[in-house]
């Protein structure tokens, strides 16, 4: 099923910033609707975060708005080849597991799982200790009382989506500017009116969209506009040979591909990547300004020796998924950065000093997840000409508040199941 368009005739020029997954998908949603899009990236298409996350998806999140956003997105990836024509799916559904141990307060969770469920979230359920081990019996469970699990969740294919997204935008009629960042805005008054680009092109537009992701607040500057309460945290990534044969910890090789993304009770995770295993644990290297070049440091201490923190993620997981003895070495770590808020939320709304500069940020880590969703938001904003409380979403998901996203707010509600 496609989803319909917000409007249809819309007739303006947009400009979209950031070739990112959700600049991308929000120039086709604009596109659909019948503005003229011009979308603009300082190096190539998904050369910032979208090429270098974890790129899960899921839904299990306790902010009520993003439960229903993330279903939406979901369902979106699932009717991926009839919305983007000659594509291939760009989601792998193995699933989610929150292992919870003895410090988890287990009645809380429950109560979480029934609020996404009552969000619409029907297949994620609790599982207690013995059902968690009869379902995923090569788990270590000791210490463990349970585990909320949605067979929904999963994980993405990043270049399907940018790379097909960004040809079907092409072919409705969006411009596409690669290897040319913004250098310079013109504003009169409270509106922008153009943008100057580093090849000394110029840009009018009626609506300009940033969609910078962690470079988002530089551009917010260059217009004028508010300080964005964004900071950027770097990320790592860690890889390492698969199984060679059938673990003795109940884990064979057959399983391998269908391993959850599961999270320890600590917040380390892991799940497949072909033959590979990817595992990630939160880390607090020095605080650093992003630039386009600086993505893929590794800094002292987070490589793949026996003492960098590598060794500690693998050990972190081996306690749960013993079978991580019987697999490789850790052959690669990549780095990449989150755009993160104080509150882990997403920023999404017009500039209080540009009124026609629409912000598209502050993911913390869920940019990709988040794109069909963040696309469908700026949609609506633009077609307003506004900011707006709530969106109507497709697939009978229905009203959505948008107010823990909102640019203005007052940053009180924090979502806890950030990773």
């Amino acid at each position: 099923m496609i989803p319909k368009p917000v409007a249809n005739d819309f007739g303006k020029n947009v400009l979209v910033i950031g070739g990112g997954v959700t600049g991308i998908l929000s120039a086709w949603e604009l596109v659909r609707m019948g503005a003229k899009v011009i979308l603009v990236e300082a190096c190539h298409l998904g050369s910032g975060a979208s090429s270098r996350s974890a790129a899960c998806i899921r839904a299990q999140f306790d902010t009520i708005s993003t439960v229903q956003g993330m279903i939406y997105s979901i369902k979106f990836f699932e009717n991926w080849t009839d919305i983007i024509e000659n594509s291939q799916s760009p989601i792998c559904q193995n699933g989610y597991l929150f292992l919870k141990n003895y410090t988890a307060n287990v009645e809380a969770v429950k109560q979480q799982v029934a609020v996404q469920q009552k969000a619409g979230l029907k297949e994620v359920v609790w599982l207690d200790e013995a059902a968690l081990s009869k379902q995923f019996p090569y788990l270590d469970t000791v210490g463990i009382v349970g585990a909320t699990w949605c067979p929904k969740d999963g994980f993405l294919f990043p270049n399907i989506i940018y790379q097909d997204a960004s040809q079907a935008a092409r072919k409705l009629g969006a411009k596409i500017i690669q290897n040319d960042p913004v250098v310079k805005a013109e504003v009169s008054g409270n509106k922008a009116t153009a943008v100057i680009l580093e090849s000394g092109s110029r840009i009018e537009a009626d609506f300009f969209i940033n969609a910078a992701n962690v470079w988002a607040a530089g551009i917010s500057r260059l217009f004028g506009g508010i300080d964005l309460p964004i900071t950027a945290e770097r990320r790592y990534l860690y890889f390492l040979r698969g199984l060679k044969r059938d673990s003795d910890w109940g884990f064979k090789m057959e399983d391998f591909p269908s391993l959850p993304m599961t999270v320890t009770p600590y917040g380390a995770y892991c799940r497949p990547d072909n033959k590979q295993l990817m595992i990630g644990w939160l880390q607090h290297p020095n605080p650093v300004a992003a630039t386009l070049d600086n993505q893929d440091d590794i800094e002292p201490g987070y490589g793949l020796g026996f003492d960098e923190y590598g060794a500690a993620v693998r050990k972190e997981v081996t306690q749960f998924l013993p079978a991580v003895q019987d697999m490789g070495r850790l052959v690669a770590v990549t780095s990449g950065f989150y755009n993160s808020t104080p509150d882990h939320n997403p920023l999404f709304g017009y500039d209080l000093n540009i009124h026609n500069l629409i912000h598209a940020t502050g993911f913390s880590g869920h940019g990709l997840m988040h794109s069909p969703f963040s696309a469908r938001i700026v949609t609506e904003l633009i077609n307003s000409g506004h900011n707006i409380e709530t969106i109507d979403l497709p697939y009978n998901i229905g009203k959505v508040q948008l107010k823990h996203m909102a640019i203005n707010r007052t940053f009180e509600y924090f979502e806890s199941m950030a990773i």
